[in-house]
């Protein structure tokens, strides 16, 4: 199993599992074997066939969800229980979600019904609207890397990270040669994913350590984390559309550097 099933293991043990959830940087598709695995376990303990369950609804669109998939949802989730008295559903790609969507799911999140559980998906958690984000427990999935992690990007994103934490803004300067090492940009893009993981680790690791929600929200390192993973995730993803490799690094270097000095004025 892999990092959402051990996140859901982790909470079922702990008594933690809320009704709302939302998984970032991914896409139904990518994560499909593992998410049918955490409703077996964890929602519908019994139901051989995970896929025919009446209760379990799912969300697809290429393009935005619309007003009558929508009313269609809030509707199945309004009737009785086939199963076991538990309904879950699945919107993929919720940043997609037009406004009376969002306002339609912004209820059943503000007042929802016993036994019934939200399980969202976005590949851009900066996307979704803030409204959304709080009333639902958050998961950073890394981005999926292929292959086996190659040693010169973990190198270099190690580097990478020593020189903003350390230096922040002035690692344009006293760094330089990171423009060097940074060959081209998908080199940037896998030096990205990998600093990913390693800000995702810590910041799991930092939520399992907090006791409540009220810590959480507390807890100006999880804050913090949570800017950075934001910035990262949205660098790897502009990167396909920004042509200039050393821009994109000053770039990147100058967001991460706001996530510690807005908080630290705030």
């Amino acid at each position: 199993m892999n990092k959402i099933y051990n996140y859901f293991e982790k909470l079922k043990e702990e008594d933690k599992l809320t009704q709302a959830f939302i998984i970032g940087n991914v896409t139904f598709e990518e994560i499909e074997d593992e998410l049918y695995e955490v409703l077996k376990t964890f929602f519908f303990k019994d139901c051989e066939n995970i896929k025919e369950n009446p209760d379990l609804y799912i969300l697809k669109s290429d393009t935005n969800i619309s007003k009558d998939d929508i009313k269609q949802l809030i509707s199945d989730i309004s009737t009785t229980s086939q199963f076991n008295s538990t309904k879950v559903y699945i919107i993929d790609k919720c940043e997609k979600l037009n406004d009376f969507a969002y306002n339609s799911i912004l209820k059943t999140l503000e007042e929802p019904q016993k036994g019934i559980y939200a399980i969202l998906l976005t590949t851009n958690m900066d996307a979704v609207k803030p409204t959304i984000l709080s009333r639902c427990q958050k998961i950073f999935v890394s981005s999926a890397i292929k292959e086996e992690v190659n040693e010169e990007y973990k190198e270099v994103s190690e580097y990478l990270i020593k020189s903003i934490e350390n230096n922040g803004i002035n690692t344009i300067a006293k760094n330089y040669d990171i423009y060097n090492k940074i060959v081209d940009r998908n080199f940037f893009q896998n030096v990205l994913k990998y600093m990913l993981k390693k800000y995702n680790d810590k910041l799991l690791s930092l939520v399992n350590n907090k006791k409540t929600t009220e810590d959480l929200i507390n807890t100006n390192d999880i804050v913090i984390l949570s800017k950075k993973i934001l910035v990262i995730n949205n660098n790897i993803i502009e990167l396909d559309n920004n042509l200039n490799k050393n821009l994109s690094i000053d770039r990147f270097i100058i967001e991460m550097w706001r996530c510690n000095n807005e908080n630290s004025r705030s």
